[in-house]
């Protein structure tokens, strides 16, 4: 989206719709030889015209910025900000580092008071903010890699200054011909690509993609790690059990209520615990009795009782015929349906495959 032709031929600055009511656009108005347009951007809080192309400004507030840097939202504004051809980030206020207490504090505004006529008693120009637990260490680095990403740190004292050098940009040099809306198209490389992959999952954010990229190595496995550990025991931090039964519940239901051409993998890892299952099931009962409990089987058979627990359940597991301790008919049903609707990537496991071979020739005789 363009706009162009203008309205009227002064220089422009768009500004995004949350920021309608921010005494910054209060104190842009007061200029003349300008125009303000109101737009719901998707990227940037403002959007100014030069003739050498668009400015996108990401405009943060002192602890603004700090309280991104703790729940990882910064980050992933700056990134989108970087698909525009010149973008910058303005920091209004101050921030303080306090590194004996590993925190920081930070003065939101620090310049001119909004009532020129109210004594300066009466209206401080300086508000201490909450201190924030980021550490003076982290917060350096931070800025460094904000400025390696190639966008310009602009610090400002208050909403005035902010307006104040908003203009100075839309108003330095000549009028551009035109003011993009939408960012420049940016080339990505493939880990990009991954990343935007993965962060499209519900809940994940670009913090947490890198995370999971960096803990299994590959999209696919990301993807698959949501099907295959359970949702109290997810490895990677941040991603609790309700984000996982969402992301398992959007990967498995079939919304198109379409037939499925393929089995996925999280399907025949079930298919192939639930065969497994009903193969040991009378194996699976035994080990869960307790020694004394299969002594008194033992001694009911009249067997040795002498031996270690897995002994004893092997001892039992000898007397009792292959037909009472599997459900023959149900194995091969399950089987038989598994087999059927499995891909040519899938291997049913060997013992299972002898199981199912011996249990037809056994119900052909």
């Amino acid at each position: 989206m363009l706009l162009d032709p203008y309205v009227s031929d002064k220089p422009v600055i768009v500004y995004d719709a949350n920021e309608a009511r921010t005494h910054v656009i209060r104190y842009l108005r007061k200029y003349e030889d300008i125009t303000l347009i109101k737009r719901p951007l998707e990227i940037a809080d403002y959007l100014v015209q030069t003739s050498e192309g668009t400015i996108a400004v990401e405009r943060k507030r002192a602890s603004d910025f700090l309280s991104s840097i703790s729940d990882g939202r910064l980050f992933t504004q700056l990134e989108n900000l970087t698909e525009y051809e010149d973008p910058r980030l303005i920091l209004e206020g101050a921030v303080f580092t306090n590194c004996k207490g590993g925190r920081c504090f930070t003065i939101d505004s620090v310049g001119k008071s909004l009532h020129k006529k109210k004594s300066a008693r009466s209206q401080p120009r300086t508000v201490w903010s909450t201190q924030f637990w980021v550490h003076p260490h982290a917060f350096t680095s931070i800025y460094k890699k904000v400025q390696d990403m190639g966008i310009r740190i602009v610090p400002t004292g208050s909403v005035h200054d902010t307006a104040d050098i908003l203009h100075f940009w839309a108003t330095q040099g000549e009028r551009g011909e035109h003011l993009s809306i939408r960012q420049k198209p940016k080339t990505f490389t493939d880990l990009d690509k991954q990343l935007y992959l993965i962060a499209g999952i519900p809940g994940v954010n670009t913090k947490r993609a890198e995370a999971l990229l960096k803990e299994f190595g590959t999209p696919m496995a990301v993807f698959h790690s949501f099907l295959d550990y359970p949702a109290k025991k997810y490895p990677v931090g941040g991603i609790g059990d309700k984000t996982v039964g969402e992301v398992r519940r959007i990967l498995t239901k079939n919304l198109m209520e379409g037939a499925p051409r393929r089995m996925i993998e999280h399907e025949f890892k079930s298919g192939v615990a639930e065969l497994a299952a009903i193969l040991h099931r009378k194996e699976n009962e035994l080990k869960g009795m307790t020694v004394p409990q299969l002594k008194e089987e033992l001694r009911k058979r009249g067997l040795k009782l002498g031996g270690r627990k897995d002994e004893l359940v092997g001892r039992l597991l000898e007397t009792i015929p292959e037909e009472e301790r599997v459900d023959i008919p149900l194995f091969i049903e399950r089987y038989e349906a598994l087999e059927k609707s499995k891909t040519e990537f899938h291997a049913i496991p060997r013992e299972l495959r002898s199981a199912y071979r011996r249990f037809r020739r056994g119900a052909g005789k």
